[in-house]
């Protein structure tokens, strides 16, 4: 009786360790590049024109990020190190620029 109960116990912890084995080889930011800058302006009041101009500097980001790297690294989503410096330049008009590392998502292993 032990020796099946010992035989279903190491059988389900070898299931459990392939499971966890699989999962822990999805790495989320497998490999990155160095940093790269996206720059653009927005117009709009009420803060309207700081929101264009980030996600236009997060697009201009991606658009130079997939042009040097390919499209793997072109997901904001995924960069590192992320800096914003926006400010606004007139009445309606914000500049935003975006400074991150270029990460690609990978399974390793």
């Amino acid at each position: 009786m032990y020796r099946h109960l010992c035989v279903a116990l190491l059988i389900g912890l070898g299931m459990a360790a392939q499971t966890t084995s699989a999962d822990a080889r999805w790495n989320q930011r497998g490999v990155c590049k160095p940093v790269f800058e996206g720059v653009a302006t927005g117009k709009g009041l009420f803060g309207e024109g700081s929101a264009r101009a980030r996600q236009a500097a997060v697009d201009n980001w991606e658009a130079a990020v997939e042009h040097q790297y390919g499209r793997a690294f072109a997901n904001f989503d995924r960069a590192a190190n992320v800096r914003w410096d926006c400010a606004k330049n007139a009445l309606i008009t914000a500049k935003c620029v975006v400074l991150a590392r270029p990460c690609a998502s990978r399974i390793s292993g």
